[in-house]
């Protein structure tokens, strides 16, 4: 299996085709016979990647060379997946970390989420289900545990061209903010100071406190980031913080949507994209008009693989 690079920008993720295993794990996946909720142990999970390794051997190969390519680069796409399939999914998935419905989805979470538009669900739980453009953002920040890897299969995609998806490294994002100005900025943001809560603001949750960025010893950033996240922060708590780190916080929001360090490209049919969510922030275009543009969503616990 050939990696290639099907998108611009430094972030780019790194591109593995699995259409020759398609038939085969959509086979090998539809034998096992489960549905999504009977997947939520991490047991049943392993015995899943077992079974589909056994029946399509390539299938090990494809997980250790994803592996390589996400220590690197915090993300890799993949083509030509099953994506119908949850347990070809899961099964896939277990292999970098352990699926879970804790945190994935609002009201009612689920191991495997729905991303799609519904004009009808508003508010900041629901910010996936809306069209408009979603700017670089990490996954559950509001968490005092965010989750450390995240997959966006795409089962249709918005036909007239909107919906692009957007990645960014945390690694290239602060690296822009240091060559501005010495590393000020990140300074303040690796301090554990920032509130995050969700909107609106009278929402009754415990806040976190946390920095919105952190280093390895290795010298690898680590990144909690939802900017109305920490601006809902920012207006219940307007004393825990200076303006300085106000500025700091939109200036990486800003550098992260720099068109010159940011991945765009269009999910098809059959694409997941999995991400790092403790390294890389990602976000999207608007969705055209009515297009019905669908992902599926799975969120896992694990390790960052390159720490």
């Amino acid at each position: 299996m050939e990696t290639t690079r099907s998108a611009t920008g430094r972030s780019a993720p790194p591109t593995l085709g699995t259409h020759a295993i398609h038939d085969g794990l959509r086979e090998a996946a539809d034998r096992i016979g489960l549905i999504a909720a009977e997947l939520e142990t991490p047991a049943v999970q392993q015995a899943v990647l077992e079974e589909l390794t056994q029946a399509v051997p390539e299938l090990a190969d494809l997980t250790r060379q994803a592996g390589e390519q996400l220590d690197v680069h915090g993300a890799v796409r993949f083509t030509g997946l099953p994506v119908a399939s949850d347990v070809a999914l899961i099964g896939l998935l277990a292999a970098f970390g352990q699926p879970t419905s804790a945190g994935n989805g609002a009201p009612a979470e689920r191991l495997i989420y729905e991303v799609a538009p519904d004009d009808a669900a508003t508010g900041p739980t629901n910010l996936s289900k809306g069209r408009a453009a979603q700017e670089p953002h990490t996954d559950s920040p509001v968490q005092h545990r965010p989750h450390e890897f995240l997959a966006l299969a795409c089962v249709t995609g918005d036909p007239a061209g909107g919906g692009l998806s957007t990645v960014v490294r945390a690694d290239d994002v602060a690296a822009a903010l240091d060559e501005r100005d010495g590393g000020v900025k990140t300074a303040l943001l690796r301090e554990e100071t920032f509130t995050f809560l969700n909107t609106p603001l009278g929402l009754d949750e415990p806040p976190v406190i946390a920095p919105v960025l952190r280093r390895t010893p290795e010298g690898q950033w680590r990144v909690r980031f939802r900017h109305d996240a920490l601006v809902a922060g920012f207006q219940r708590h307007p004393r825990a913080v200076s303006a300085a780190h106000r500025a700091a916080v939109d200036a990486f929001a800003t550098m992260a949507a720099d068109p010159e360090l940011t991945a765009t490209f269009q999910l098809a049919p059959g694409d997941m994209l999995l991400l790092d969510n403790t390294r890389v922030l990602h976000g999207r275009t608007a969705i055209t008009g009515t297009a019905a543009r669908r992902l599926k969503r799975m969120k896992m616990l694990g390790e960052g693989r390159a720490a």
